[in-house]
């Protein structure tokens, strides 16, 4: 036995149903981990800034080189790391600041910055601070903005020989 279902007030059974409502545009971002390491301890950074400290992360290292002194620059460095490290890594990299005997320096903090700006999508829009004032020798290393010319090559090219 079949029967028909009648909706009240003449309203067709089977009306289309409204359409779903449109799906809403994702601007969800995969984050990878930003882990780093130095002479043996791993300390990782915030996958990403949120967009006001990412602000002040870009604003605090374009600004080290309107500094006076290099203390200024040191602490603008290190603000900006503070900004950007999770906060026990933060705490292991600033006590190895001081640690004399396990060190981690200038150069490598200014190194880890400029790289975090690299992975937070942004090129630096200056040239990173010197991180020593002494002058530049042979015996120190050299300049990464020198450049040589390559020098021609001396070795003979070699025939192929019949086999």
């Amino acid at each position: 036995m079949t029967e028909t279902l009648t909706p009240p007030n003449g309203i067709a059974a089977f009306a289309a149903a409204p359409p779903p409502p449109a799906a809403a545009k994702d601007f969800s971002r995969k984050r990878k981990r930003l882990p780093f390491t130095i002479e043996g301890d791993t300390f990782e950074a915030a996958p990403a800034l949120p967009g006001d400290v990412f602000a002040e992360f870009v604003t605090l290292y374009n600004n080290t080189g309107d500094t006076e002194t290099y203390q200024q620059q040191h602490d603008l460095l290190k603000q900006a790391l503070e900004l950007a490290l999770l906060p026990e890594s933060w705490q292991r990299f600033a006590a190895r600041l001081k640690d004399k005997e396990r060190p981690i320096d200038d150069d490598q903090m200014s190194d880890v910055v400029l790289w975090l700006l690299e992975e937070y999508g942004m090129r630096p829009t200056q040239p990173s601070p010197d991180s020593s004032d002494g002058p530049a020798s042979p015996e120190s290393g050299t300049n990464s903005t020198e450049s040589t010319p390559p020098e021609a090559s001396t070795s003979v090219t070699s025939q192929p020989t019949a086999s």
